[in-house]
């Protein structure tokens, strides 16, 4: 992450894991997993699960959070484009990823306030994957509208 060009910040609530980050994690050399702090080991221990097993599944969730804030770079990125064209500040502060409530969420300052864009999870998912020109033009009206820059938005063509 090369934060010299991030000027947002990233969390990640609700992280979910994939197929994939299951596959890795299960394959990965011992030495490569992650050492349990004395909480972790306890609780592997009231678990009835090897310490082994719990590190696997430490990792899972790291490998899945990780994936989370890569994609949350690319929506912020998609973002400050768009409020890179305001001609005010707009700032983008943070990108939220709310798991739990399959979506995402912009926090923007604006000359006058903060906003919280909430971005559904599929329009953000096709804006990371494949950002079509549709996809793209629905995220910018959707910032615009929020942002109440309705005024801008004939200009998208």
């Amino acid at each position: 992450m090369n934060m010299a060009t991030q000027h947002y910040d990233i969390f990640i609530s609700g992280a979910t894991s994939s197929v994939e980050d299951w596959q890795r994690a299960m394959s990965a050399r011992k030495a490569e997993l992650p050492k349990l702090n004395q909480e972790q080991k306890e609780v592997a221990r009231k678990m009835g699960i090897s310490e082994e097993e719990f590190a696997r599944g430490v990792m899972v969730t790291q490998y899945g959070e990780n994936r989370q804030r890569e994609r949350g770079q690319s929506l912020g990125r998609r973002i400050e484009e768009i409020l890179s064209g305001l001609g005010e500040p707009y700032r983008l502060e943070a990108v939220i990823r709310e798991g739990v409530k399959l979506r995402w969420v912009a926090r923007i300052i604006t000359p006058h306030e903060v906003k919280n864009i909430a971005i559904e999870q599929e329009l953000a998912d096709n804006i990371i994957d494949s950002s079509t020109v549709q996809d793209l033009d629905l995220l910018r009206r959707l910032i615009l509208e929020s942002l109440n820059r309705k005024d801008l938005i004939g200009n998208l063509q």
